[in-house]
């Protein structure tokens, strides 16, 4: 039966992080997490099982909510391994879950793409990337394109001043997001692929409210619009949103890397709200 080990290096690559290394460092290492690089390859190799406490940092670094179903199996394999699994394991669980159904299984496109076309930001990549309205426009433009950009050339296209879009873009540079050919010009270092915010680690809250600033500034029409109150019970919702989560990820499908036909950027967000209680 595969171990807890084995799920979580699964769900680790899944999540886009190709090894444990990047999965530790680009999370913010001992920031984040309570134990060493070295402790936590004796979790990957199946030496050891994370305290409970620690769990939910793993978790947390994963971009897992314990509800999803791609988390199932993953806890699963952690409760087994904390009660020494074998017969004592199958004796406790079992009961429990034998009338459950198997976790939704099968790559999809969105499930590809968040291996493989994603980048987790590192706390420092977004904490510069967060530091001034110039910086996050930069960023998110760097990271939509694939040519390279004169501090001035991206200043200008995004309506911004020149001056601080150098001094944005070099804080860029030394933050690892962007990089300075020898042209003089930037490009983003992860081109082609999409920014994960790591705004549920700690400390990131922050950052992570200042760029939802920028973004509501930033104004723009309404290019679409529709709402939907509906009474419900808590558990269904929850679920729901599960579903929108997965929805507002298909937009990526939609996204260009080069100028074309009147593209610019568009601000997708979802909000679900508890109005009453009835």
């Amino acid at each position: 039966m595969t171990g807890f080990h084995e799920h979580l290096i699964k769900a680790r690559a899944a999540a886009g992080f190709d090894t444990a290394y990047k999965f530790y460092h680009r999370n913010g290492g001992r920031k984040h997490f309570a134990f060493t690089f070295v402790h936590y390859m004796r979790i990957e190799k199946g030496e050891s099982v994370p305290k409970p406490e620690w769990l939910e940092r793993i978790m947390l670094a994963l971009r897992l909510l314990p509800t999803q179903a791609e988390a199932r199996e993953l806890l699963l394999s952690y409760l087994r391994a904390s009660l020494g699994g074998g017969r004592c394991a199958d004796y406790v669980l079992a009961p429990l879950f034998s009338g459950q159904g198997p976790a939704a299984g099968g790559p999809d496109a969105m499930t590809w793409m968040k291996a493989h076309s994603s980048v987790h930001l590192s706390p420092e990549e977004f904490t510069a990337m967060a530091a001034s309205e110039t910086a996050y426009w930069c960023a998110e433009a760097l990271c939509s394109d694939g040519g390279t950009w004169a501090p001035g050339e991206l200043a200008k296209k995004l309506s911004l001043d020149a001056k601080a879009a150098a001094k944005a873009l070099e804080s860029l540079k030394q933050a690892g997001l962007a990089v300075k050919t020898a042209a003089g010009k930037y490009k983003c270092r992860h081109q082609g692929k999409f920014f994960t915010y790591p705004g549920r680690l700690e400390g990131m809250g922050a950052q992570l409210e200042t760029i939802n600033g920028y973004l509501e500034k930033a104004g723009g029409p309404d290019f679409f619009e529709r709402l939907e109150l509906v009474r419900a019970e808590e558990g269904a919702m929850s679920n729901y949103r599960l579903q929108l989560a997965q929805a507002m990820d298909g937009a990526n499908a939609y996204a260009a890397h080069s100028a074309g036909q009147r593209t610019g950027f568009y601000l997708i967000k979802l909000r679900m709200r508890r109005v009453k209680d009835f």
